[in-house]
């Protein structure tokens, strides 16, 4: 496929085409064609003209939150930007750019004495072109010069190929409305304001996870607090570019602006916008990518293949986009480390742009068909170690278990939704491998990477259950938003009862979890003014429910007691307490 060929039966909003833009006979005045023009310039420029055999593709699992680390740098293009969907005030930005002038424009009066002898025109010619050449190359200069010396800079026909340079600078490039309403590049060389302290603590206070003069609660939970408010934004915790354009979407969305941001690593090969034109709490994420589609989705590969959507057939390469969708922070839920999530998928069409929806991203046969690949060691791909570096190969032993931990780590959300029929097949084919007599040796050699995954089986099993917990608080599937509160307290009863001796084992935080939602349950308004009746009601229906509640109670009561007591012993040395149990979760043959 020729690179003149990409996206040349696009149709924008305003029925433009790329090329009419391209050729000034178009021009953009609304922020949704801009907002499409965009995304087709820069999936264009940034990704397929960047595109050949040896070209490092990413992994669909890697547009998946939590977003992973990347590590690689590659010679790829590279940018961020920032829109805005009203003129540039210079003086009153809450940011240092570069202004670039429109030739609608008249050059301020002290510019002119620079230029006499230089027509208007000239000028702002000369002055706008110069705001670029000192961020570029001594090589790249002369190209610029010979290119754009003559050329509007700011209209958005020159956009195209002023990416070519753009892709060279290490600062963000600037478009805004002209005084016609006309957007155009009004700004180069952009550098976002980043006070990541301030906001960290900020945002760590806010969610209850730090406090005042309370040190060690900060550095307990740092990480956390900085992993949540990057994913919020789309992006690890990563390079200064991404972590910037963040932070000034946050800034931006606070002041009630109209924005839009994008950005490209080098080292993610992700285009990702921050979409604020709506001004809501947080703007919207949305990722673009060259993406393999996995071998075994045979249906998608025919429809894909009629209908000429692969950028390179032979490695099934397609443009995918995803669309996520932000989660507040609260303490109770079982995944409380979800700040985002997928709300669409589409593949685009590197012709005509038309969108296909598949679900490449979330396919519940791809992921067996990966997790075999991994124990088999067979898995080609890479993934991001405990940020010590990435693991690219499955082959040794040591390797497959370090890639299943990042993998299961990276999955974990995921494991934790499945239904208990699914859950129970991922544990056999990981109890395939991870208790395979045959490779005793080798876990015996790596005994530390085997805890490690042998812990993180204990840790999803332990999730999935308190899971149930949290379902039925919600009256989430399968529990039925109709469902009787005796049979609601029935089920939390259940729940405890069975699960006791397992509950009394959970990690700590698991625990806690538990312990809060069963407090959450049994705090039902109408449930406790029931409960705080000091004897049992005369009506039959209040008086089950009561003995219920008191059960609950005495249930919750006890499990803080045995535990502590596990736990005294434990400190005491005089009881033994297995790492791993049956009741854990710890995965057995054939179970």
């Amino acid at each position: 496929m020729s690179q003149g060929a990409f996206f040349s039966e696009v149709r924008l909003a305003n029925n433009a085409t790329l090329a009419a833009i391209r050729g000034g006979e178009r021009t953009i005045q609304d922020r949704q064609t801009l907002k499409e023009f965009l995304e087709y310039i820069h999936i264009k420029k940034g990704l397929l003209e960047a595109y050949n055999a040896d070209y490092p593709l990413i992994e669909p699992r890697e547009l998946l939150p939590s977003f992973e680390i990347n590590y690689a740098e590659y010679q790829l293009p590279s940018f961020s930007m920032v829109a805005f969907n009203r003129p540039l005030q210079y003086q009153r930005e809450v940011f240092q750019f570069d202004l670039l002038h429109s030739l609608g424009e008249a050059a301020p009066e002290r510019a002119l004495s620079k230029y006499r002898r230089l027509t208007a025109r000239e000028r702002i010619l000369k002055e706008n072109a110069e705001k670029f050449l000192p961020h570029l190359s001594k090589e790249l200069r002369a190209a610029f010069k010979e290119k754009f010396l003559q050329q509007d800079l700011t209209s958005l026909s020159c956009y195209e190929d002023l990416l070519a340079f753009i892709f060279h600078m290490d600062r963000a490039h600037v478009i805004a409305r002209d005084a016609q309403d006309e957007f155009r590049l009004l700004g180069c060389y952009a550098s976002f304001p980043s006070d990541l302290d301030t906001e960290l603590k900020h945002f760590g206070r806010r969610l209850g996870k730090f406090r005042e003069q309370d040190d060690a609660a900060y550095e307990r939970h740092r990480t956390f607090v900085y992993q949540f408010l990057m994913e919020l934004y789309g992006f690890p915790i990563s390079s200064e570019r991404r972590t910037s354009s963040a932070l000034f979407a946050r800034k931006l969305s606070r002041l009630k602006d109209s924005y839009l941001i994008k950005v490209l690593g080098a080292s993610d090969r992700v285009i990702t916008s921050l979409n604020g034109f709506d001004q809501k709490a947080f703007p919207v994420v949305e990722k673009a990518a060259l993406v393999a589609v996995p071998a075994d989705l045979k249906e998608m590969h025919g429809y894909l293949t009629d209908n000429g959507f692969y950028v390179d057939a032979a490695r099934r390469v397609v443009i995918v986009k995803v669309t996520y969708m932000q989660h507040r922070y609260h303490r109770h839920n079982v995944q409380e480390d979800r700040a985002l999530s997928v709300v669409k998928q589409e593949i685009i069409h590197p012709i005509h742009g038309e969108r296909a929806s598949f679900n490449i991203l979330k396919d519940t046969k791809s992921f067996i068909v990966t997790l075999n690949d991994i124990i088999r060691g067979e898995h080609v791909g890479r993934i991001s170690y405990r940020q010590e570096g990435q693991i690219t190969s499955t082959k040794t032993h040591d390797d497959r278990l370090k890639f299943l931990y990042a993998w299961l780590s990276k999955n974990q959300r995921r494991f934790t939704s499945y239904s208990k029929e699914f859950f129970a097949e991922l544990k056999k084919i990981l109890n395939d491998y991870i208790l395979n007599p045959e490779y005793k040796v080798y876990f015996r050699k790596y005994a530390d990477l085997h805890r490690e995954v042998l812990a993180k089986i204990a840790y999803l099993q332990q999730l999935h259950e308190v899971q149930q917990l949290e379902r039925l608080l919600r009256r989430r599937p399968p529990y039925n938003r109709r469902l009787t509160t005796e049979r609601y307290l029935a089920l939390a009863l259940e729940f405890v009862e069975e699960n006791y001796d397992e509950i009394l084992h959970y990690y700590d935080d698991i625990f806690a979890k538990c312990h809060a939602l069963l407090q959450l349950i049994a705090g039902q308004p109408y449930l406790k003014n029931i409960a705080q009746q000091p004897e049992a009601p005369g009506n039959p229906y209040q008086r089950t429910l009561w003995l219920m509640l008191k059960r609950l109670r005495t249930l919750q009561e006890s499990l803080i007691r045995d535990r502590e007591r596990i736990r005294h012993a434990e400190e005491e040395g005089g009881f033994t307490r297995l790492l791993l149990r049956e009741s854990l979760g710890k995965p057995q043959v054939g179970s």
